[in-house]
């Protein structure tokens, strides 16, 4: 009988754990590759070169630029015609990234990109923030009295003067209010004297006022209408306003950074979508 048909498995087993103890060389891609003897663990050298080779292999970093301007710079020093520069509209964010396809038979890694976000203005997130928020009646006049400025119709005197009002009316009832001719609204009230009902008196509030706003930090103001809205409630009067298709005049302030970027940029291209 044969000496191998009759050997027992621990007999082989000096056999295996000096196979065990060997490394391996071999080389996958091009980098020197080692299995050790360590449960036949394989180990690349791919990072220990890297660190040592005078240039990385590719550009890997993603590089967030503060301003247009400065994103088409960067993208002008470092794009190629294959580099694409990914915009959405929505959320105002242009995304290049540089080491693109060339084409479906040519991937790349896409691992070298530069980020710009439009920065919104203090003042639009301010009058975004409280769209369609209700408001205690002095509330309301303290926000007028604090972002007057971007209020250009009705003028600044007369809108100063409407928000004095409502601070001196907060100890009245209001009764109800009608819709005049000129497009305000007028409130009827009477005042509170010791608990009773006292003198009346009327208080006239625009039906609309319109914005100049900068959407966005370095950019042009754009003109933007909201509706003042109200409601008498037994605790008072409850104000608000609604602004009128912001969304609107964010999308036109995307499209300008948009066409500046468009125009400025010396080779690549520039598309509406989201980055991959």
């Amino acid at each position: 009988m044969d000496t191998l048909e009759t050997a027992t498995p621990s007999e082989f087993q000096p056999i295996f754990d000096a196979g065990k103890e060997q490394v391996i060389q071999t080389e996958v891609g091009g980098i020197p590759t080692f299995i050790v003897p360590n449960n036949m663990k394989v180990e690349a050298l791919d990072r220990l070169i890297q660190e040592t080779r005078e240039r990385p292999a590719r550009l890997d970093q993603t590089v967030t630029l503060l301003s247009a301007e400065s994103f088409v710079e960067y993208f002008n020093r470092y794009a190629t015609e294959s580099s694409t520069i990914f915009v959405d509209i929505e959320s105002g964010q242009f995304i290049a990234v540089f080491d693109y396809h060339e084409s479906p038979g040519l991937p790349a890694w896409k691992k070298h990109r530069a980020v710009y976000s439009c920065p919104q203005t203090k003042e639009w997130n301010s009058w975004s923030h409280f769209d369609n928020q209700k408001m205690e009646q002095e509330e309301f006049a303290l926000f007028i009295e604090d972002n007057l400025n971007e209020i250009i119709e009705p003028n600044g005197a007369q809108m100063l003067e409407i928000a004095a009002s409502l601070k001196a009316k907060t100890n009245v009832d209001f009764k109800s209010s009608i819709r005049l001719d000129n497009g305000q609204t007028q409130f009827v009230y009477s005042e509170k004297v010791d608990g009773q009902a006292g003198a009346t008196g009327q208080l006239e509030i625009p039906e609309k006022i319109k914005l100049a706003i900068k959407p966005f930090q370095q950019g042009a103001p754009y003109e933007l209408e909201a509706r003042f809205r109200y409601r008498i409630t037994q605790g008072g009067l409850r104000m608000w306003y609604t602004l009128i298709r912001p969304h609107l005049i964010h999308q036109d302030a995307v499209n300008d950074v948009f066409n500046m970027i468009s125009e400025g940029k010396k080779c690549g291209h520039i598309i509406q979508a989201k980055a991959p």
